[in-house]
């Protein structure tokens, strides 16, 4: 069984397809774990958990944009009115389109997001996870909200890796990570970036960037196209879709 994983596709089916077909991903016999925030942004949410279903040794992780589509399309919980906004000017307006606007998320894919797992531990100790987490303490006991949002394990690291710092975590074989776009921290940074044994897997598929997916046991990267390319009527979280992009430069 090949193992691979990816991360923030954010409604990006078409980029989630290109990447599972280019590694040659067999959805009967291979292992995906994706580490969350398959919503929000580009126009495809619904097409893209119905294709995380269809793989049969999937490990999905909660980001912070499933947790917000959670809490807007559960009934029983509540959403700030504040949080409500930011989460539909985050891309959260693409995924009430996606499933139909005064529709409910369909209840096979509300529960698989519900059903989402805060980190996963190999049975070879590397460890996978949405943001980060405490390095103070054992994962077992960070709060949800670090593992999902928080930035302060991504920003030291970072910061110990742009002084040429090396380093080691010990307490696992390899971490793995989203959350971050790699263009946020470099622009010019559009692979997954290995530093010590942590590597940082999100693209920016969100925005300018494409989506990768890396085989754990080879370290081979495939990646999709960018997706404003293959959505080029649509600003996904950009503020501008590539069409009219490509337009103002021409003028």
């Amino acid at each position: 069984m090949k193992r691979f994983v990816t991360s923030d596709s954010h409604g990006g089916y078409k980029a989630l397809g290109q990447c599972l077909e280019r590694c040659g991903f067999d959805k009967e016999h291979d292992q995906l774990i994706y580490l969350g925030d398959v919503v929000d942004g580009w126009p495809e949410t619904k097409a893209s958990i119905d294709l995380l279903l269809s793989i049969k040794n999937l490990v999905y992780l909660l980001g912070n944009h499933d947790q917000w589509a959670i809490y807007y399309y559960d009934t029983s919980l509540t959403m700030k009115e504040n949080e409500l906004e930011l989460w539909l000017l985050q891309g959260g307006s693409s995924t009430i389109k996606s499933y139909g606007i005064g529709k409910p998320m369909d209840k096979a894919h509300l529960a698989f997001l519900k059903g989402a797992k805060c980190y996963h531990i190999s049975e070879d100790n590397q460890l996978f996870v949405h943001a980060g987490f405490d390095t103070a303490k054992p994962i077992a006991e960070t709060e949800e909200s670090f593992l999902i949002w928080n930035r302060d394990f991504l920003t030291r690291h970072y910061t110990m890796h742009m002084q040429k710092t090396a380093f080691q975590i010990e307490t696992y074989k390899e971490i793995y990570i989203g959350h971050t776009p790699t263009i946020a921290l470099d622009r010019e940074q559009t692979q997954p970036l290995k530093m010590g044994n942590i590597t940082l897997i999100d693209t920016g598929a969100a925005f300018t960037g494409c989506l990768s997916i890396v085989d754990i046991d080879t370290k081979e990267v495939w990646q999709s196209d960018k997706l404003m390319t293959l959505y080029p009527e649509h600003e996904g979280r950009n503020g501008m879709s590539w069409q009219n992009m490509q337009r103002d430069l021409s003028v």
